[in-house]
C-alpha cells in the first residue's frame, strides 16, 4: 500500500514532525511504502494532498490540517486519516481515532474505514463545523499568530482581545430554503457533537448521520453566551427555549445588517459572510475503529 504523510511540524506543542516520522516508521515495518510530508504554513496541506498518488493520505496534526488534507483530495477512492496531534482534535475524538502513530498504523494495514458525510461551504469541504460569530471572530484573531504553537491556553489573549470591541450583529438563517431566524446572533451547522470545539453545541450530531445539525442564537450578551456554553454540557440543551436547534440538508447565513459577519470552518477563519451550506452524504472514506456498538 502507497501512504502520503503530511504533517504540520508546529501541532502538538512542535511534535507534529515527530509523530509524522513515527507513523511513517511503523508503516514502513509493515511493509507499506509510506512518503512523509512536511508543511511550512497555512494552506500548504492542500496543495500536498492534491499531488498524492497513493492509496491513503494522512493529515498529522489538529482539525485545521485534517481539513486542508480533505480539501486537497482529488481521488474519491483514496482513504483520507488523521493522527490527532492538534488542541481540540475534534473529529479524532469523534470516530476514536487513535492518538499512537503504531496504533494508527494498524488501522490503515488492516484496511478499517467508515464511510462518513462531509458538509460542503462557499465551495470548501468541512468535517467539524460552519459557522458565524463570535467564534469566527475569534479565529481570525487566532489565526493572526498561527506560525506560533498553540494550545487552549493560547486562546485567551485572541478572546480578550475580540471581547474589547465585538458587537454581535445580526444574521439571517435559512434552512432548507426556510427563513428560521432573520437576527441570530450566532449561527453554526454542525457534522461533529463538539462542533466549537470544547462545547457539544450539536448534540445530536452524528458524522454519518445524512445530515447537518443548525444551531442558532439570538439576543446574546458575554453573559448569555457564558450561560449556553455551560448549558450545552447538560442533558436537553437542544430543547432549551433560547436555543434554535434543527436539521437541515442545507442552510444559508447572510448579514442582517450592515455590520461584516466572520466565517470559520473547521476552527479557521473563511472569509466573512454569506455562507451557502449543505450535506453530501458518506462522501468520503475516513480511516477509523468500527463504531461501539449500540448498547
Amino acid at each position: 500500500m502507497r501512504i502520503t504523510i503530511i504533517a504540520n511540524p508546529v501541532a502538538g506543542g512542535g511534535k507534529g514532525r515527530v509523530r509524522g516520522e513515527a507513523l511513517r516508521d511503523a508503516l514502513v515495518a509493515r511493509g507499506h511504502e509510506a512518503e512523509l510530508l512536511i508543511t511550512t504554513g497555512p494552506g500548504d496541506a492542500v496543495g500536498m494532498a492534491a499531488g498524492a498518488q497513493g492509496d491513503c493520505v494522512v493529515g498529522v496534526g489538529g482539525d485545521g490540517t485534517v481539513n486542508e488534507v480533505l480539501n486537497g483530495l482529488r481521488d474519491p477512492a483514496q482513504r483520507l486519516a488523521a493522527l490527532p496531534v492538534g488542541t481540540a482534535n475534534v473529529v479524532a475524538r469523534e470516530l476514536r481515532i487513535p492518538k499512537r502513530p503504531e496504533a494508527l498504523a494498524e488501522l490503515i494495514d488492516r484496511g478499517a474505514s467508515r464511510t462518513i458525510d462531509t458538509g460542503l461551504c462557499n465551495g470548501r469541504r468541512f468535517l467539524q463545523s460552519a459557522g458565524s460569530g463570535f467564534d469566527a471572530a475569534v479565529v481570525r484573531e487566532v489565526h493572526a499568530g498561527r506560525g506560533k504553537r498553540l494550545s487552549y491556553a493560547g486562546y485567551a489573549g485572541p478572546i480578550i482581545r475580540t471581547l474589547r470591541t465585538y458587537t454581535f450583529p445580526k444574521i439571517a438563517v435559512h434552512a432548507d430554503g426556510r427563513l428560521v431566524c432573520a437576527d441570530a446572533q450566532y449561527a453554526l451547522v454542525g457534522n461533529c457533537v463538539n462542533s466549537a470545539g470544547l462545547f457539544p453545541l450539536t448534540p445530536e450530531a452524528a458524522l454519518d448521520s445524512g445530515r447537518l445539525d443548525l444551531v442558532a442564537f439570538r439576543d446574546l450578551t458575554l453573559f448569555r453566551m457564558a450561560r449556553i456554553a455551560a448549558a450545552s454540557f447538560r442533558a436537553g440543551f437542544a430543547e432549551r427555549p433560547d436555543v434554535l436547534y434543527l436539521q437541515c440538508s442545507e442552510a444559508t447565513f447572510a448579514p442582517a445588517g450592515a455590520e461584516p459577519v466572520y466565517l470559520q470552518i473547521d476552527g479557521d477563519p473563511a472569509g466573512e459572510l454569506p455562507a451557502s451550506i449543505r450535506v453530501a452524504a458518506r462522501s468520503l472514506r475516513m480511516v477509523a475503529p468500527d463504531p461501539t456498538p449500540a448498547k
